[in-house]
Protein backbone atom coordinates (compact mmCIF):
# COMPACT_ATOMS: atom_id res chain seq x y z
CA UNK A 1 0.00 0.00 0.00
CA UNK A 2 1.30 3.73 -0.84
CA UNK A 3 0.59 6.33 1.79
CA UNK A 4 1.55 10.21 1.19
CA UNK A 5 4.27 8.56 -1.10
CA UNK A 6 5.84 6.28 1.08
CA UNK A 7 5.34 2.23 0.31
CA UNK A 8 3.90 -0.19 3.34
CA UNK A 9 3.72 -3.75 3.56
CA UNK A 10 1.43 -5.19 5.69
CA UNK A 11 -0.26 -8.60 6.58
CA UNK A 12 -3.65 -9.69 7.73
CA UNK A 13 -3.07 -11.94 10.64
CA UNK A 14 -7.02 -12.35 11.19
CA UNK A 15 -8.81 -12.50 7.81
CA UNK A 16 -10.60 -15.62 8.46
CA UNK A 17 -12.34 -14.24 11.50
CA UNK A 18 -13.78 -11.03 9.16
CA UNK A 19 -17.36 -10.31 7.57
CA UNK A 20 -19.51 -7.17 7.10
CA UNK A 21 -19.67 -6.58 10.72
CA UNK A 22 -15.95 -6.72 11.25
CA UNK A 23 -14.93 -3.76 13.85
CA UNK A 24 -11.44 -4.95 14.90
CA UNK A 25 -8.58 -5.81 12.60
CA UNK A 26 -5.44 -7.39 13.89
CA UNK A 27 -1.81 -6.38 11.19
CA UNK A 28 1.56 -6.84 11.24
CA UNK A 29 2.96 -3.40 9.50
CA UNK A 30 6.69 -3.30 8.71
CA UNK A 31 6.84 -6.18 11.10
CA UNK A 32 5.00 -4.75 14.10
CA UNK A 33 1.51 -5.95 15.04
CA UNK A 34 -1.14 -3.39 14.86
CA UNK A 35 -4.23 -3.60 16.03
CA UNK A 36 -7.56 -1.01 14.72
CA UNK A 37 -10.92 -0.70 15.36
CA UNK A 38 -13.80 0.45 13.31
CA UNK A 39 -15.57 3.49 15.76
CA UNK A 40 -18.86 4.72 15.42
CA UNK A 41 -18.34 7.03 12.64
CA UNK A 42 -16.91 4.28 10.89
CA UNK A 43 -13.71 5.30 10.66
CA UNK A 44 -10.49 3.13 11.49
CA UNK A 45 -8.45 3.73 14.63
CA UNK A 46 -5.69 2.23 16.40
CA UNK A 47 -6.67 -0.10 19.27
CA UNK A 48 -6.20 1.55 23.19
CA UNK A 49 -5.81 4.67 22.20
CA UNK A 50 -2.06 4.33 20.89
CA UNK A 51 -1.25 6.81 18.90
CA UNK A 52 2.53 5.15 17.61
CA UNK A 53 0.97 5.14 14.23
CA UNK A 54 0.04 8.13 11.72
CA UNK A 55 -4.10 8.33 12.22
CA UNK A 56 -4.00 8.83 8.39
CA UNK A 57 -2.01 6.24 7.87
CA UNK A 58 -3.93 3.76 10.47
CA UNK A 59 -7.16 4.74 8.70
CA UNK A 60 -5.38 4.12 5.00
CA UNK A 61 -4.51 0.34 6.66
CA UNK A 62 -8.47 -0.07 7.47
CA UNK A 63 -9.69 0.68 4.43
CA UNK A 64 -7.22 -0.88 2.40
CA UNK A 65 -7.79 -3.94 4.61
CA UNK A 66 -11.65 -4.02 4.43
CA UNK A 67 -11.33 -3.80 0.72
CA UNK A 68 -9.60 -6.53 0.51
CA UNK A 69 -11.60 -8.82 2.92
CA UNK A 70 -15.15 -7.21 1.73
CA UNK A 71 -15.82 -5.87 5.36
Amino acid sequence: MTFRDTDYLYQIINSRLTDHQTTELELVLEGEKVELLRDRNMVWIQKDGDSSIDPGLVEALGRSASLRLRV
